[in-house]
């Protein structure tokens, strides 16, 4: 069984860049999340209708004698067929001619930042399909028993704890067992199915029926580009949606269960541990280089 991180990247999305993805490398490589201890640990792929050279021309690591991993790009299959929105492009990550059946998928969104301890969601393990026994999650019995009895796989996201998104999902992160959702995957390429969603993410949520697996509160959590405003108001989710949870679902570890979602001005605190994968959303200005320039917070803590 492999580990496949994958990314995507394409050109009717205008939110996702190839720049995009070499920063999202960048930070896999801080965070040792493509090779540790000089073993590759798991494959980072990047699905794109875009050129091989418009990623290599890019030029951004040729004087760094530490970029060691490896990255995969590989050619979109279905690119030329119409989609709804760019976000169902996600379908490949379910479909394509490189994984294998039985490998850990997971997708991760170019906008996304890994922090701490995301070595423990990399190597967590899903249920299998019908068998709940061999997960590292904690899973109800009946939640168990459901499983067994109607074959189920599992598709693992995160619930919008921030009350921001239009789904129920943060849909940044997601993780599935590839090759076991056969029939789920028969919708995505169903013209009339998809067309009656607006996102990949509203897709999932009227059409998946199997076990829907929620990732840990607070995991996959979400940062305002230079809107402090927009981001306090993630602080106020915080305290209404997560804090709750503790300390049951705590797993900040080097961190303090009692800090705040973000921290503005603590001496040692700033993001809480909680939180391993932060999607960055720009705003409708679309351009992070730009605005990160004025988002002091940000440069200083999180890039």
């Amino acid at each position: 069984m492999a580990f496949n991180l994958t990314t995507l990247c394409m050109k009717d999305d205008p939110n996702v860049t190839p720049h995009d993805v070499h920063n999202l490398k960048t930070y896999l490589d801080k965070q040792r999340l493509i090779y540790h201890e000089g073993m590759q640990i798991c494959r980072f792929t990047v699905i794109s209708d875009y050129d091989e050279s418009e990623f290599t021309d890019i030029d951004v690591f040729a004087d760094d004698h530490a970029n060691l991993s490896s990255a995969r790009l590989l050619k979109t299959m279905y690119s030329d067929q119409e989609v709804p929105h760019p976000s169902f492009h996600q379908r490949e990550i379910f479909k394509n001619s490189l994984f294998a059946n039985g490998d850990k998928t997971m997708f991760i969104d170019a906008n996304v930042i890994p922090q701490g301890l995301m070595h423990s969601v990399l190597f967590s393990s899903l249920p299998e399909k019908g068998d709940p026994t061999h997960t590292t999650y904690e899973l109800a019995e009946d939640q168990q028993q459901k499983i067994k009895d109607n074959n189920w796989a599992t598709l693992n996201m995160a619930l919008d704890w921030t009350e921001t998104e239009q789904t129920m999902f943060l849909p940044y992160f997601y993780q599935h067992v590839y090759g076991d959702h056969q029939d789920f995957v028969s919708k995505m390429f169903d013209k009339d199915i998809i067309s009656k969603y607006e996102t990949f993410a509203h897709f999932i949520e009227g059409e998946y029926e199997e076990f829907l697996l929620p990732m840990q509160p607070g995991v996959v959590g979400k940062y305002f580009v230079d809107d402090k405003e927009r981001n306090d108001e993630l602080n106020a989710m915080w305290e209404k949606n997560i804090r709750p949870s503790f300390p049951a679902q705590w797993r900040g570890l080097g961190g303090d269960e009692d800090a705040h979602y973000i921290h503005w001005e603590h001496d040692y605190r700033d993001l809480t541990k909680q939180t391993s994968l932060l999607f960055l959303d720009r705003g409708a200005s679309g351009d992070l280089k730009d605005r990160m320039t004025s988002d002091y917070w940000l440069r200083l803590w999180i890039l």
